[in-house]
């Protein structure tokens, strides 16, 4: 029996963002106002007590993490099951959805260019969420600061929401679904997963 309550923020804006590239498990530094965006998320959540802080590996999250916690006395764990997708070769390329990059989007599967597929990230999503619960113990709450496209797998690897379903029904959610900075709010209860807030 245990309850773990979790605040997912994705990064702030970086300049890969910007300049409209693909940056799964490569990196590109934080803007001014991915920085400010950052501040201001961490006087958002400055009331919530949390017990542990888990981020990305990736530059972009570390930062944003770090700023989060700024005068907490928690202890930031860098966990790279937290990374976003691998894109393989196609990390960095301009996101053409007529080229290779929007061509592997669709079929979610970058194995072609050496990156992962939804099976392989899916499998990484919910080993890497299994190893923070069971270091958590029972009604911790938890900051995880992650990407945008991890928290959409997420949705299916997690809360069983199909993915094909979803974007037919908004084809553009990927780019509107978790802005930069944006706080998302979740639930693990006794091997059950619970989507308590949307991303906002």
């Amino acid at each position: 029996m245990k309850n773990v309550t979790f605040y997912y923020v994705r990064h702030g804006e970086t300049i890969f963002n910007v300049t409209d590239r693909a940056q799964g498990a490569c990196d590109s530094p934080l803007t001014e106002n991915g920085i400010a965006q950052a501040k201001r998320c961490g006087e958002n959540v400055k009331n919530i007590h949390f017990d542990h802080a888990y981020c990305s590996t990736s530059e972009r999250a570390v930062d944003t993490a770090e700023i989060i916690l700024t005068n907490r006395d928690v202890s930031l764990t860098r966990v790279k099951g937290l990374k976003e997708m691998a894109f393989g070769l196609l990390e960095g390329v301009k996101l053409d959805m007529n080229g290779a990059a929007g061509q592997c989007w669709r079929k979610k599967d970058y194995t072609e260019y050496g990156g992962e597929n939804k099976a392989q990230f899916i499998n990484r999503i919910q080993a890497t969420y299994q190893q923070i619960v069971d270091e958590c113990n029972d009604h911790d709450t938890c900051l995880i600061v992650s990407h945008r496209g991890y928290f959409y797998y997420m949705l299916e690897a997690l809360f069983n929401e199909s993915l094909e379903t979803l974007e037919k029904e908004n084809p553009n959610m990927m780019a509107t679904l978790i802005p930069n900075a944006s706080v998302a709010k979740f639930q693990y209860l006794d091997g059950k997963w619970i989507l308590l807030e949307m991303p906002k």
